[in-house]
């Protein structure tokens, strides 16, 4: 059923940017499952911070298969006065909490907004997607600095690792740089909808711990080339 409902997301996405010119197929590819597990059971209760922003078609796509987005609304993506840019527009959708687009800016902003509830004592968590290349971001590491020295509990930091650092500087042992910040790791295959599901859950009834679930996966998955 899954992989049914995921292949129609995947063709919706690739039509609409075909007929648009418009939107990052492969990076919208490569979170599509992340998107999907989010939305079906954790979307409500929760803030999302989607920051790697160029991935937006994809979260577009996603929600209009939940109906959170309307078919009208969603043939939009990209047209003058649409709500849907190439990159979201918190303004006009404010479903998505923050505006995005510049690699590195989710993870500051939900520390921010992490931090806020905790001084006003709210009981509700943020899940901030990032991609690997905002890890070439000082921003990035600033705020696990940040969540670290503050102890905020009520984040969960999912990153889409798709590789794309192999044309910049590569993340050899990604696993050992972020275990300075967080002792709660999980590494998890970005596809697989049991696996990212039985992480997310697990890590969000986890009060205790901020933690980390690096996601492996492909860019464009779904696609031959």
């Amino acid at each position: 059923m899954f992989k049914n409902q995921l292949n129609k997301i995947r063709y919706l996405v690739l039509e609409t940017c075909f007929k648009t010119k418009e939107g990052h197929v492969g990076s919208a590819f490569s979170v599509l499952e992340i998107l999907y597990v989010i939305f079906k059971r954790y979307f409500k209760k929760n803030y999302f911070v989607l920051s790697k922003g160029h991935a937006a078609i994809g979260v577009y796509a996603v929600m209009n298969h939940f109906k959170i987005l309307s078919n009208k609304d969603f043939k939009s993506f990209c047209k003058f006065n649409s709500k849907l840019g190439g990159h979201p527009d918190s303004i006009k959708l404010p479903e998505l909490n923050f505006s995005t687009g510049s690699l590195g800016h989710g993870l500051p902003v939900s520390s921010g907004l992490a931090f806020g509830l905790k001084m006003r004592k709210v009981k509700k968590n943020i899940i901030c997607l990032i991609g690997d290349q905002e890890l070439m971001e000082g921003t990035t590491w600033e705020s696990l600095h940040i969540i670290s020295n503050y102890n905020l509990k009520n984040i969960l930091l999912i990153i889409d690792r798709n590789n794309s650092d192999f044309r910049s500087i590569k993340f050899l042992n990604l696993k050992k740089r972020l275990a300075v910040f967080c002792d709660k790791i999980s590494e998890v295959n970005g596809h697989d909808i049991k696996s990212l599901n039985f992480s997310i859950d697990k890590a969000l009834k986890n009060k205790n711990k901020f933690e980390i679930i690096i996601a492996m996966t492909i860019k464009g998955k779904g696609i031959k080339e």
